[in-house]
């Protein structure tokens, strides 16, 4: 029977490099972000009503890079962008989860809001990727550009990504990854080799 893997994490602690081990053993990955992209272009009209026209692109689309300074400096904002686009991009994993695994296909939902959305209980198994702090900031400034500020005020909006407590509805599994890149793959491996064993 497919099984259904959440795979999460705060931002830079490697996420999509987890997700492509993933893939690589024939899973078939639910990039979330992406999701995300989508929805953003079905509400624009909401999107417009909230924000204004000055986080669209001259053609039409979403500038989410104007979109993200605004919300991810305001917290109330962020949770308004949330509300519009949130309920779009669970019914469009939904359907996408429901129709690899009926086909056997087994499934990674790639999401750093798998629990504020409601998404880990589509999952059987939860893992999620640390990374320490010095290391996370490290990546942001090396992959994304951002400033100081920028990292800042994207970490602090994700602070409360994980439950506090520890959820019995599914399995929770961590992986640390402030080593090497072939040292995550011996980790990730290990968990898809424990999980395959269970049947």
């Amino acid at each position: 029977m497919a099984k259904v893997v959440g795979l999460t994490g705060k931002c830079c602690v490697g996420k999509d490099t987890a997700a492509g081990f993933l893939a690589e053993r024939g899973w078939q990955v639910i990039d979330v972000d992406k999701t995300g992209h989508r929805a953003l272009q079905e509400e624009q009209a909401a999107l417009e009503a909230a924000f204004g026209s000055a986080i669209f692109h001259s053609d039409g689309r979403v500038n989410r890079s104007a979109l993200g300074e605004i919300v991810f400096s305001d917290t109330r904002k962020l949770r308004t962008l949330e509300e519009i686009v949130h309920p779009r991009m669970r019914a469009i994993v939904r359907q996408s989860t429901e129709y690899y695994t009926s086909r056997d296909v087994n499934v990674c939902i790639n999401a750093a809001l798998l629990f504020p959305m409601d998404l880990h209980t589509l999952c059987d198994y939860v893992l999620v990727i640390r990374a320490p702090l010095s290391v996370r900031i490290k990546r942001a400034r090396g992959r994304n550009g951002w400033s100081l500020l920028q990292i800042l005020q994207r970490f602090w909006s994700q602070r409360g990504l994980f439950p506090k407590k520890k959820t019995k509805s599914v399995d929770m599994y961590n992986v640390g990854n402030s080593e090497s890149r072939e040292a995550l793959q011996r980790r990730i491996t290990e968990f898809l080799t424990m999980i395959e064993r269970q049947g």
